[in-house]
């Protein structure tokens, strides 16, 4: 082999679990005076370490490791480096391998028998890399260059396009927006006759046919520019576009706007013409003027009234006299402020002094107003506009009262109509789930009744009770959903880092997203805290992600994107239900089909969808915005049909520091729960027998009470000491929340457990949550289990840490 020669050292990464083989390949690139430097690693841990260092320029990888192989180093290699060349180095690697390698992202491979041939490969695999990053560079160099083309094609206001042989377009500038309303982008491909029109192109065909044979022509055409007809004049160039063999592939077209030149042409030559006739046409006009402001002033259903610039009353209308039965002798000269039509609204006569001030000074105004005329309350549009003298001065002032009553009624009878329409939409939206999960409990139910003491029928019996709990898991999951959108739902909220919740969420976001839609997250530094329910926040992710992935059945971008941001007061002012402040947002954007004003309108309510049916019940938004109203927060939702759709989750900044992850496994308390008395507070006989029976089932120590106040005099008793507090919150003569109070003044370290399937108001009862567990109704056997041990395990965790303390 020749001598080879190269620059700077070459940094290789070397992949080897065998010393020898490794010492073969050194002692093979030292032989052929290769400069380089060499880090050998052997364990996937240590090969990813050097990866993430970036400090190499070739990695050399055996394909038989211990524990994993060369495809697993190719793949990480693939991920973290791609720019780095990988080489295969085997002494086992046969020809349907090394070309599984090749496809699979290997520059190339060398078996250990031939390692002479190594050095070469390395080379060659290093001279490819420098080609390709040249090549990139052509490309950007190109796409830059085609850029600033394009720009300045853009910045001129004449017609610049690119058409084939076939009269489509190829390329327009951002003039055809402003010519006929159609973007660059939509224009590719269409035909130049759908643009200029059908009669226009057979016009110019013949034109455009000579610039297809080579030549370049000078045309002018009139185009019909805009659909409400607006013609405009135009100067075209056509130049033929020729390949390297000098053969026409297509042409190019300039097109000026000659509009005012040919207006300007056709006006003088109409000039001498039309000067006599407009002359009398003028005078005609000033002598019918006076009787046709007349008529129209006194025809008009508008309260149309005249003043001078100190408001007093010089005509009206009788459409303005009619609503105060009053003659017009009745009202010239007063003030309007103290006519008729003002002067039992107190209110309304000082904004009318203040309008008929602003006239004055040349400022018009509008206001809505309720007025109580003789012939009854009545609504009305009032504007007052200026009337200028030849100087511009005002010298008098125009009051138009257009009357909005009717439209008001009908507006209210719409919104009554809505609010009907929206109840009996989520009435029947729930009747039919909950209709279908009580077929499948009774079904299932039915069927395990019969098989119960049927021979040989356990397995089916156990089927049809699975089947049964399957029903009420997801009657539960509907009722909590309906609470999230109620904004009733309990939240366990903490003080948590969004970037680290959205980043754990990215594996199983791309699971469900599927192959073709790519997800790109852009979390952003530094980002603020945020109290909020985690479980939640990562199911409000997860509807929006699946939303976005139905709305791009052919693929697409999903970004999720966090920020921080102050609200101002005119920025809240804009977002209802929002104060002025710091806050972090949460957007979730698509490359999706969009969303058109009418779908915008209704996203939120339950049960709309635009799935088909079996596709989903329309509770995925509306758990959302609950969800994110519940958190004092609002979501801002933006849609272009064709474009996409985002979703913009504002949360208030919260001043508590996010806990740091636990690690390991949290200590035991080294109690024995189950030997704890518990006090079931609950008014349900039913729910309350079957806590009572499953607690005493655990092992516990039961009491139980109806209500609140048997419950506090049980706490009362001095022969009796209560571990655990589980009450409902909502019971009657004393709610959970208050019994919880209560219950603490007589026992500061009573531990409480909730339990509810409508928590009546939690907002106002945060206090009271805070440092308990609240367990959703309908529950298990298992989830009541697991709820009562936390708080038990809780209680007594926190008891040892006082001790530790003292």
């Amino acid at each position: 082999m020749g001598e080879l020669s190269v620059g700077d050292a070459i940094r290789v990464l070397l992949l080897e679990d065998s010393a020898l083989d490794a010492e073969l390949i050194e002692l093979q690139l030292k032989a052929a005076r290769l400069p380089f430097t060499m880090d050998r690693v052997w364990t996937l841990e240590t090969f990813q370490a050097a990866i993430r260092e970036h400090r190499h320029d070739v990695i050399l990888s055996d394909h038989l490791l211990r524990g994993f192989d060369g495809n697993d180093a190719l793949e990480v290699a693939r991920t973290d480096a791609p720019e780095v060349p990988f080489i295969f180095v085997s002494g086992t690697l046969s020809d349907e391998l090394a070309v599984e390698s090749l496809k699979r992202g290997a520059r190339d491979y060398v078996v250990k028998q031939r390692l002479p041939r190594l050095p070469d490969a390395i080379l060659r695999a290093l001279r490819e890399n420098e080609e390709r990053k040249k090549l990139a560079q052509v490309e950007s160099d190109l796409q830059q260059s085609l850029a600033r083309l394009e720009q300045l094609a853009n910045a001129l206001p004449a017609l610049i396009a690119h058409f084939g042989l076939d009269h489509r377009y190829r390329f327009a500038n951002d003039a055809h927006a402003h010519w006929f309303g159609i973007g660059p982008d939509a224009l590719v491909g269409m035909p130049v006759s759908e643009v200029f029109g059908a009669a226009t192109f057979e016009a110019i065909r013949a034109d455009l046919a000579r610039v297809i044979r080579g030549q370049r022509v000078v045309l002018e055409v009139a185009l019909t520019t805009h659909q409400d007809g607006t013609v405009r004049y135009a100067q075209i160039d056509g130049v033929p576009e020729a390949d390297a063999s000098g053969e026409v592939v297509g042409y190019y077209m300039l097109a000026r706007d000659i509009t005012e030149l040919k207006h300007a042409e056709l006006s003088l030559r109409e000039t001498n013409g039309s000067l006599e006739r407009e002359v009398r046409a003028r005078t005609d006009e000033l002598e019918g003027s006076q009787s046709r402001l007349a008529a129209i002033f006194e025809s008009s259903f508008q309260l149309q009234i005249l003043l001078d610039p100190a408001g007093r009353i010089l005509d009206a209308n009788a459409a303005s006299l009619n609503a105060i039965l009053l003659g017009k002798d009745d009202v010239v000269g007063q003030r309007l402020a103290d006519s008729p039509w003002f002067a039992r609204v107190e209110w309304a006569r000082a904004t009318i002094r203040q309008a008929i001030a602003d006239a004055s000074q040349g400022r018009a105004s509008k206001h809505e107003m309720e007025l109580d005329l003789p012939t009854g309350m009545r609504f009305f549009d009032v504007s007052l506009r200026p009337l200028r003298d030849g100087a511009g001065t005002p010298d008098a002032i125009v009051v138009e009262a257009v009357e909005t009553t009717a439209r008001r009624q009908a507006e209210h009878a719409l919104r009554q109509s809505q609010k009907i329409e929206a109840i009996g939409q989520l009435t029947g939206g729930i009747a039919h789930d909950f209709n279908n999960i009580l077929t499948i409990i009774a079904g299932s139910a039915e069927l395990a009744k019969m098989l119960v003491g049927t021979p040989g029928s356990t397995d089916r019996a156990v089927r049809a009770l699975d089947n049964a709990l399957k029903g009420v898991a997801s009657a539960a999951s509907l009722t909590h959903r309906l609470l999230a959108f109620a904004r009733r739902q309990p939240l366990k909220t903490q003080a948590i880092d969004c970037n680290r919740q959205l980043l754990d969420m990215q594996d199983m976001l791309k699971r469900t997203l599927g192959e073709l839609v790519q997800l790109r997250m852009m979390p952003s530094p530094a980002l603020w805290s945020v109290e909020v329910d985690p479980a939640q926040l990562e199911a409000s992710i997860l509807n929006l992600a699946v939303n976005a992935r139905d709305a791009m059945p052919s693929g697409g971008e999903l970004v999720i994107e966090t920020s921080n941001t102050h609200l101002s007061g005119a920025d809240a002012d804009r977002l209802p239900g929002l104060e002025p402040g710091d806050y972090v947002l949460v957007r979730v954007r698509d490359t999706g089909e969009g969303m058109s004003a009418e779908t915008m309108s209704r996203v939120f309510e339950p049960f709309f969808t635009t799935k088909e049916v079996g596709r989903g019940t329309g509770l995925g938004l509306p758990m959302v915005y609950g969800f994110v109203k519940q958190s004092n927060g609002h979501v801002l939702l933006e849609s272009t049909v064709g474009v996409g759709t985002s979703f913009t989750m504002f949360f208030p900044r919260s001043a508590q520091v996010v806990a740091a992850e636990e690690e390991g496994v949290r200590r035991s308390s080294g109690r024995n729960d189950r030997d704890a008395t518990i006090l079931v507070a609950e008014d349900n006989d039913d729910v309350r027998a079957y806590v009572v029976e499953v607690l005493r089932d655990l092992g516990y120590r039961v009491l139980e009470a109806h209500d609140g106040h048997a419950a506090l005099r049980l706490l009362g008793r001095p022969d009796v000491e209560i571990d655990l507090l589980f009450s409902d919150v909502v019971m009657p003569g004393m709610a959970g929340w208050e019994l919880a109070q209560r219950a603490r003044q007589m026992k500061p370290e009573l531990t409480v457990l909730f339990t509810s399937g409508y928590p009546r108001n939690i907002e106002t009862n945060e206090k009271e949550l805070r440092g308990t567990g609240i367990l959703a109704k309908p529950f298990t056997r298992t989830e009541l289990s697991d709820a009562v041990e936390r708080s038990l395990d809780a209680a007594a965790r926190s008891k040892e840490a006082t001790r530790a303390g003292g």
